[in-house]
């Protein structure tokens, strides 16, 4: 057997750092407590609990003595503690692991991690642990399975092992309470253990499924198998071990091949028949999951029947060679060959010195045979067979050999013998070859196939069934006939041969031992002389059995048995014998035998609880039955038969009694009787005696009692003396007192306690154990004593849960007094009464059992809690909430009242009087009016329009056509981007914070009719001849009508290309059918068709191109045409290709007729390439007339006009080109072609612009052309080529016109929507050539570029689905057949719409006592649709990593849980769409668990929180006044030096006569003054009440600006709180004036004040100032500008100025609110690159005094904007005071000093009462 590991043998093992820790358990007093060490998931299968620690003690698994058996460490590694006391909990636990493979220790933290409290109230069982457990041990490792639970009072613990057998207390498997014991765990404990948990109020179970591992091993027998060939071959597999996950059988490490060996059972193998085949190893493999394990069994046969290995094959041979047959054969022992022909055995003694036969054995083991014929003759040929035998069996073939010849019949020396009843072949013993046929007769009677006869063969053989000697036995005739008529016969006789027939007999059935007996043997019929033999079970009898074999006579045989015995018993076979064949029969001899022991039984004792066996065996024939039976009263007599009612009991088959579980009932006299019938039989009397542990009947048991009484506790005490008792109560062992007493007495079956307790009192209630022990076991009771009395009120009683018409309590069940709590009475009214009225008519009573509380909780450390639920509430109101507890004895007194308010609900009516009407045609208004107040059931937050096209299925859930308003009082809405011409259902619905109303009765309107949103489909063209094509087309798709399609317009123009320049306008023709012809087009062009549909209101949407081609016609005449005189006898004519050539030229015919012989015409026909033609034979100066004409696949075409020639030997110069005009792109080469003519050779020049031209690079000068290499601009114009000779000159011009590429569109943008923007284009020049298209190119800020092909015709284009609120930046390009034209200039144009804008916090964020709920979809998006969130928080004043809730959070409602009740919390929420993003911050607290909300952060903040140097107002504000004035000093001196240099400008341009231009002192002066007479004063805040603040808080234009020059009052009075309803005015605060832009010049900075977030912004960014509870980021789509991250915040900080932006002077207040919405103020600008228009800036007054500095206070509050303002323009004009203030003089010098002095007497007195200030104040300056 070999045993495989399967094993992390060849595994790498990754070293992880870890950590164990423990976690808090909860107990109850008296209850068991379970400590769990927790290892991390990924190092379970290799870290295991090696102990634990207590304290200083160490805790082992696997003892039971820790702690007084107390403490009790599983399998699982958990920690039990028993009866857990108070002291239990102040102790430190630990554990300590061991990891398998590294070896490596880990303890974790000791701490105390228990907490143990008393129960209040009577509690069913709870687990704290699954239900369902598993746990896999080693084979004889000690396993501990442990129950947790807890109850009160504490419950009782009952092991059962497969749910049927109990377990007792003591034994090798032993349960103690909670925990089960198994002492070397053996496979047989494998199986399912349940624990049964009870107490008195309820039962629960706990399943834990063991598997105990043990090494595979495995055994097959036989291990060596030696079979014969056929015989059967049987293996068995024995596994050991488990768990066995599979079995499997190889065959020389192969699997099983099908169907050579079958499967009896897993573990049987079975072989049928044994062949060569089955040869070999067998292996046994038995799998489990962690090893395998395999043995193997070798197979080898014995004697086996001969195989043949090869044989010879049937031929035709001549006569005269040589002539080899050959067999061989494989089998053990190595067969013998022998040979025949036809039947007949063939020797090489009969045959002759010819014939050789041999045999050898070869290495292989097999044996080889041959037969050999020297010469071969006819007379040699016939059926050759060798057949190889063995003891095992025979094997035979045959095959003919031919040899050519005449037929030949060959004697056979005897008959063919048969036997009768059996089947004979008669074979004819021919030769020669080739046979024509073979027949046989019998006395001269042919023989043919019949019933009993068949011809096979072809005749050569005839076979005979059911021989009969009578008319079969004789000879037979066969006759063969040769091919060439030859014929030879020959005679075959047959001799039938008799077997014997055995009469059957019998053995008598009632021998007993020392019997004598008889067996004969008779054979009815047969040939003599007949053999017989004798066998036992398939033997020869052996002679040891002294049995006598004699034959009477010839036909009869006797067996004789002296004396018979038990050996003798078997099966017995007569077999006779004769020459022709065997028989035999079979009987069966049993001798009967009386009982003998084989194991006789004897006395046995065992310890109570654990197995016990008592063998019994004995044997005979027939099989003896064993039975037992027992003693009753327990004497040695009157046995009786085991009764059914004991189970336990079990008799094996073997006669085994086998008691399971031994128990004192048990113990006595037994009798083991077998019996077979046979003599008296055999009984045995044995005592069987079970030594018992002490034991309880019952393990636990309550007592209760009223206080006061005494109280009796007994314990009842089972098992062998001597028994020792002791009483112990919360694990102190009891002794004598004034009230406590303890007594013993015996009983007979063991002892009685007794523990008296006088006037019980509460602290007597507990468990008390009785501890008994004896010298075989020990054992406890568990007695809980509960002494009753009135309960105790509810504790802990809170609100867990408010919703709008419900109220969910949670309380913790009181003291019992340890009487079971029958219920709970709760009252509530409304809070309309007295708090302590409860006599109140409106008061409501309810009662709640017990057992019906709606949940009940057992969770952490925390106690159990019961949980009720109020309904039928009403929302928005105000509750006062008490409840008592009842038991059996009296009810309790009522806790403290509780004060609820009922939250809101969504509205239940819906808008009232909703209506729809149109716009535009693709808008609608929809207005409404809010529903009935008394449906509203809470604040109307705004409502949802839905719209769904008519008749279409509408389902709220999954509309996507929704848009919501803020806002009660808004009541309308226009929807827009809606289908033309569409009917709508339009609903309206409220909502709330809490949800969304009904859906008002659905609106129904139309949309107006617009123009076609789609262009028409399917466009098809087909050309119906030259001038006429066909055009047909579909509908626009239904949904992109825009109303009743009137007809279509079909736009139709020939395309430009190189073969066809003509330029023609497009044309339009309408129609309002789906198909059109086109008449009157061009012959055989190209042309482009576009299609659109239109309405009354207008066009739609254009195609795109269709092209379609006019059919070819004849072509007109060619261009031009010349006719020259070349010699005496010919001329030459040449001609231009025509100008409408209508199709392809395929040819050109040239005409010429003697012109006073015009009938006598020739036609000369050329290729369409050529250009002339020399036509020869003409007679000199005799007048020709010649034309060409042009044709076509359609015909040939017009002539020319008749040119007249004649023939000349003095021929003059002529040019057969012709002059042209050229137009060809710019850097391209042409050629000009001036072929002269004449006689003599003309001589050619160039002139250009009346200038010869001689070649140099630009110019290629041949005899017949000028070639232009590369044609320039300059190279326009006329170009003349001159042939000139004796006899005359001719002259051509050509004029050139270079075609470049189009010149820059011109851009310009109509305007744009949110996604759209709409564009204009004005087309400049051309170049020369037709302008064929444009490429319109866009891209978005930080985006990719992207393209549009547009048409020649097009000027006009809607950029379409852009980004809401984005920048782009386009240019347009216009291509012609030469190139594309330069760019554009870029445009930047944006769409509408901004980046999400400030929300409003109320309408936003709204909380309970446990979650935050977050209405993201009710962010206002600056017309852009909102893309995401990211959600954060953190607790407030943490300075811990925010906590990320979602970074891709849908604008839909977002709840954020596990808050803390009471708590401030701080949000930072960043929204994001396609403009930008905006961050805001909220500080919000949860509600109590009341709903109550929290005070404002300030005054929940500690005395003793230290303020930060620039959070005091004594520290910063000197510091701030002293920088402005050092400020101030240094821009003074500036603006002063800077004023005479640009005055020193003036007049040197005066000087030198320059004209005057707007400078930027001029300008700067006269923006100044223009925003002088915008300039607002205000002196100082007026004080508002609470709703006026909350009212006005939204709106910027509300809050008060500090202006330049101005003085406010400052209260003397002492200081006081800062809070949300009162502000104090801390100071008289002067402010100065500005300076700005002095000489045109701009100065910014930004600098951080304090925490507190204050900013002096000198560059003046005009910031939004609206005092909402939130900070704000927005970041816009291209940022620039300065950027600074403010290090002491988690926040970022953005810069940037503007010179035209307005500075604000703002006094800060803060708001009243009733949500507990703390303000979080960030420091923080935004940056935008886009341009704001110009009416829309806000111009502020500017003054320029002689010693002002540039000083502005800017309140910054928590929201920010993303627009900046761009630089203004400057005009020039005189600086001009501001209207309505009277400062018509600059500050002197002293002024300027008396202000300073007067600001550092303010500073002064801030000093003296810096002792006085105990508040910290935020001045946003």
């Amino acid at each position: 057997m070999t045993r495989i590991t399967q094993g992390p043998v060849n595994s790498s093992v990754v070293v992880q750092d870890y950590e164990v820790q423990v976690y808090r358990a909860h107990a109850l007093l008296g209850n068991t407590a379970v400590l769990r060490c927790v290892i991390p998931p990924f190092l379970r299968d290799h870290v295991s609990v090696s102990s634990w620690f207590r304290d200083d003690t160490i805790i082992l698994p696997g003892s039971h003595e820790a702690g007084g058996g107390r403490f009790v460490v599983t399998s699982t590694g958990d920690l039990l503690v028993r009866r857990a006391t108070a002291a239990d909990a102040s102790s430190r636990y630990s554990c300590l692991t061991l990891h398998a493979l590294t070896g490596e220790r880990r303890r974790s933290t000791p701490a105390q991690l228990l907490t143990v409290t008393e129960a209040t109230g009577g509690m069913p069982p709870r687990l704290t642990q699954r239900s369902m457990t598993s746990l896999t041990v080693e084979q004889g490792q000690h396993v501990t399975l442990g129950c947790a639970a807890q109850g009160h009072p504490p419950p009782t613990f009952s092991w059962w092992y497969e749910s049927g057998t109990p377990v007792a207390s003591s034994g090798r498997v032993w349960a103690s309470q909670e925990a089960l014991h198994i002492l070397g765990a053996r496979p047989e404990d494998a199986g399912r253990w349940e624990c049964r948990v009870h107490n008195a109020f309820g039962e629960q179970r706990v399943h834990a499924s063991l598997q105990v591992t043990a090494p595979l091993a495995v055994h097959v027998t036989p291990h060596l198998l030696v079979v014969n060939s056929g015989e059967s071959a049987t293996f068995n597999c024995s596994v050991s071990g488990s768990p066995v996950g599979s079995v499997e059988w190889l065959h020389n490490a192969e699997p099983l091949a099908t169907g050579r060996a079958r499967l009896l059972s897993p573990l049987v193998l079975h072989v049928a028949a044994a062949t060569r085949a089955h040869r070999g190893v067998y292996q046994c493999l038995a799998h489990g999951e962690a090893d395998s394990a395999q043995a193997s069994v070798e197979l080898r046969l014995g004697d086996t029947v001969p195989e043949l290995q090869s044989t010879f094959i049937e031929q035709a041979l001549s006569p005269g060679p040589p002539v080899s047959l050959r067999c061989s054969s494989a089998g053990s022992p190595p067969p013998q060959f022998t040979w025949r022909l036809d039947g007949q055995a063939l020797t090489a003694a009969r045959l002759g010195h010819r014939y050789t036969i041999g045999q050898y054995v070869d290495q292989a083991g097999d044996v080889i045979s041959h037969v050999n014929i020297s010469s071969v003759r006819v007379q040699d040929g016939g059926l050759y067979s060798c057949s190889a035998a063995n003891a095992m069996g025979s094997v035979h073939y045959e095959a003919r050999l031919n040899i050519y010849g005449p037929p030949y019949v060959r004697p056979l020396p005897g008959p063919v013998r048969a036997v009768e009843s059996g089947q004979v072949t008669l074979r004819c013993p021919y030769a020669g070859y080739p046979i024509s046929g073979v027949s046989w007769e019998r006395r001269g009677v042919p023989l043919t196939s019949d019933l009993r006869r068949e011809l096979r063969d072809g005749g050569a053989a005839l076979h005979i069934l059911r021989v009969d000697p009578a008319a079969d036995a004789g000879v037979y005739v066969c006759t063969v006939r040769g091919s060439q008529g030859d014929v030879a016969r020959g005679e075959v006789a047959l001799a039938v041969d008799s077997p014997p027939v055995v009469v059957p007999f019998f053995i008598p059935t009632n021998l007993r031992e020392g019997a004598r007996a008889q067996v004969s043997c008779g054979v009815s019929s047969g040939d003599l002389p007949i053999r017989f033999a004798w066998l036992k079970d398939g033997a020869p009898v052996p002679k040891s059995l002294q049995v006598t074999e004699k034959q009477v006579s010839e036909f009869l045989s006797v067996l004789l048995f002296n004396k018979v015995s038990s050996h003798h018993s078997g099966t017995y076979t007569c077999v006779a014998s004769n020459n022709a064949a065997s028989a035999n029969h079979s009987a069966q001899l049993q001798v009967n035998v009386s009982p003998q022991w084989l194991v006789e039984p004897h006395d046995s004792s065992a310890l109570s609880g654990s197995p016990l066996s008592v063998h019994c065996q004995a044997q005979g024939f027939p099989q003896p039955v064993t039975s037992w039976l027992r003693g009753q009263g327990g004497k040695p007599n009157d046995f009786q038969p085991l009764e059914p009612s004991e189970p336990h009991m079990l008799v094996m088959a073997n006669g085994t009694l086998a008691i399971p579980s031994a128990s004192a009932e048990d113990e006595g006299f037994y009798l083991c009787r077998a019996d077979n019938g046979i003599g008296a039989g055999l009984s045995k009397v044995v005592e069987i005696a079970v030594n018992e542990p002490v034991r309880f009947d019952v393990m636990e048991k309550n007592v209760t009692a009223r206080r006061g009484q005494q109280v009796t506790l007994k314990c009842d005490v089972r098992g062998d003396h001597p028994i020792q008792v002791n009483w112990l109560f919360r694990g102190q062992r009891l002794h004598h007192s004034y009230r406590l007493s303890m007594s013993e007495m015996k009983t007979a079956t063991g002892l009685q306690a007794q523990l008296v307790i006088d006037q019980a009192d509460r602290q007597d209630s507990g468990l008390y154990v009785c501890e008994a022990g004896n010298v075989f076991g020990h054992s406890e009771l568990l007695v809980r004593l509960a002494v009753q009395e009135p309960p105790d009120p509810p504790l802990d009683v809170e609100v867990v849960e408010v919703n709008s018409r419900s109220v969910r309590l949670s309380w913790h069940p009181p003291f019992d007094g340890h009487s079971t709590l029958m219920g709970y009475l709760i009252q509530y009214k409304k809070a309309t009464s007295l708090m302590d009225d409860w006599q109140h008519a409106g008061t409501v009573n309810i009662s709640i059992p017990s057992s019906a509380e709606d949940g009940l909780a057992m969770c952490g450390t925390e106690q159990q809690q019961h949980r009720a639920m109020i309904t039928d509430l009403h929302p928005a109101t105000t509750y006062h909430i008490r409840i008592l507890a009842v038991n059996a004895i009296e009810a309790s007194i009522f806790t403290d009242p509780l004060t609820v308010k009922t939250q809101e609900e969504a509205p239940t009516g819906t808008p009232q009087d909703v209506r729809a009407v149109n716009i535009d045609p693709d808008e609608l208004l929809v207005t409404w009016k809010a529903p009935l107040a008394d449906t509203w059931n809470g604040e109307i937050l705004g409502y949802t329009i839905y719209w769904n096209p008519h008749r279409i299925v509408f389902d709220e859930t999954n509309s996507t056509n929704k848009q919501e308003v803020r806002g009660s009082s808004t009541t309308e809405l226009r929807l827009r981007q809606l289908k033309k011409f569409t009917k709508y259902d339009v609903y309206a619905q409220a909502f709330n914070s809490m949800g969304s109303g009904p859906l008002s009765s659905a609106v129904t309107i139309t949309t107006r009719e617009g123009v076609p949103e789609a262009s028409p489909e399917n466009i098809t063209c087909s050309a119906l001849s030259s001038q006429s094509v066909k055009v047909s087309w579909s509908p626009p798709p239904p949904q992109n009508h825009g109303g009743i399609i009137r007809g279509y317009k079909v736009i139709y123009r020939p395309v430009v290309t190189d073969h066809n320049r003509r330029t023609v306008g497009s044309e339009v023709k309408r129609t309002p059918n789906l198909e059109t012809y086109l008449h009157g087009l061009l012959k055989f062009t190209n042309y482009s068709l576009r299609l659109l549909a239109f309405t009354n209101v207008g066009d739609g949407v254009m195609s795109h191109a269709v092209f379609c081609s006019t059919e070819q016609d004849v072509p007109g005449p060619p261009a031009a045409v010349k006719a020259l005189t070349l010699t005496s006898d010919s001329i030459l004519v040449s001609w231009l290709p025509p100008e409408q050539p209508n199709g392809l030229i395929t040819q050109y015919t040239v005409y010429c007729s003697r012109k006073n012989h015009p009938s006598k015409t020739s036609s000369f026909r050329v290729g369409p390439t050529s250009s002339s033609l020399e036509i020869r034979g003409l007679k000199e100066l005799e007048p020709y007339e010649s034309w060409v004409t042009a044709s076509t696949i359609v015909g040939e075409g017009e002539r020319t006009k008749s040119i007249t020639q004649a023939p000349n030997s003095r021929a003059p110069a002529r040019i057969a080109s012709f002059s042209q005009v050229l137009r060809e792109a710019l850097d391209t080469g042409v050629t000009l072609e001036c072929t002269a003519v004449g006689n003599p050779t003309p001589n050619v020049s160039w002139q250009h612009r009346k200038e010869n031209l001689k070649a140099d690079p630009r110019f290629s000068i041949s005899q017949s052309s000028l070639l232009i290499t590369k044609l320039k601009k300059e190279y326009e114009g006329n170009y003349s080529c001159i042939a000139k000779n004796l006899f005359g000159e001719d002259r051509i011009n050509y004029k050139i016109i270079v075609i470049l590429p189009p010149e820059a569109p011109l851009l310009e943008v109509l305007g744009s929507d949110h996604h759209s923007i709409k564009l204009q284009w004005t087309a400049r020049m051309d170049g020369g050539a037709p302008i064929i298209g444009y490429v319109l190119n866009y891209k978005r800020d930080h985006g990719n570029l992207e393209e549009v092909h547009l048409e020649a015709e097009k000027a006009f284009h809607t950029l379409e689905n852009l980004s809401c609120g984005s920048t782009y930046h386009i240019f347009i390009s216009a291509h012609n057949r030469i190139g594309d034209s330069p760019r554009s200039a870029i445009l930047t144009a944006k769409t509408k719409g901004t980046e999400p804008q400030v929300p409003n916090s109320d309408i936003l964020v709204s909380a309970n006592a446990t979650s935050l709920c977050l209405h993201l979809h009710s962010w206002p998006d600056g017309e852009c649709s909102m893309l995401y969130f990211v959600v954060e928080y953190r607790i407030l004043g943490d300075e811990n990593e925010w906590i990320l809730i979602d970074n891709n959070a849908p604008p839909k409602t977002l709840l954020i849980g596990d808050l803390q009740p009471a708590t401030w919390y701080q949000l930072r929420l960043t929204a994001h769409n396609s403009a930008g993003s905006t961050r805001v911050h909220f500080n919000i607290a949860t509600t109590t668990v009341a709903g109550a909300t929290v005070g404002p952060i300030q005054e929940n903040r500690s005395p003793t929180d230290t303020a930060r140097f620039y959070e005091d107002i004594h520290v910063i504000v000197p510091t701030v006044c002293s920088a402005i004035f050092l400020l101030s000093a240094g821009l003074l001196v500036y603006v002063a030096i800077h004023r005479r240099q640009c005055q020193r400008d003036a007049q040197y341009k005066s000087n030198r006569g320059v004209p005057e231009s707007p400078s930027a002192c001029k300008a700067a002066a006269e923006m100044d003054n223009k925003r002088n007479f915008q300039q607002i004063y205000s002196a100082s805040p007026t004080k508002m009440d609470d709703h006026q603040l909350v009212k006005q808080s939204d709106a910027s234009s509300d809050l008060y600006e500090m202006s330049p020059y101005a003085t406010f009052p400052v209260s003397s009075d002492p200081p006081r709180t800062i809070n949300a309803r009162t502000m104090d005015y801390a100071m008289q605060f002067k402010t100065f004036g500005h300076l700005e832009n002095d000489c045109g010049v701009q100065h910014g900075f930004t600098r951080t004040v304090n925490k507190k977030f204050q900013h002096i912004h000198p560059a003046g960014s005009d910031m939004q100032q609206s005092m909402t509870s939130s900070s704000l980021h927005r970041h816009s789509n291209g940022e620039h500008g300065l950027k600074r991250a403010d290090a002491g915040h988690n926040s970022e900080s953005d810069t940037s100025g503007s010179p035209s932006a307005a500075s604000r002077y703002r006094m800060p207040l803060k708001q009243a609110t009733a949500r507990s919405v703390e303000i979080y103020h960030l420091d923080s600008s935004t940056e935008s690159n886009e341009m704001s228009p110009i009416p829309q800036r806000r111009r502020t007054p500017r003054h320029y005094p002689a010693c002002s500095g540039d000083k502005r206070v800017t309140s910054h509050d928590s929201s920010e904007t993303s627009s900046a303002e761009g630089d203004a323009s400057f005009s020039s004009y005189h600086l001009q005071p501001p209207s309505g203030f009277s400062d018509s003089r600059e500050l002197s010098e002293a002024e300027c000093d008396h202000d300073t002095i007067q600001f550092n007497k303010l500073i002064s007195r801030f000093r003296q009462r810096k002792l006085e200030e105990r508040r910290q104040y935020t001045i946003h300056v």
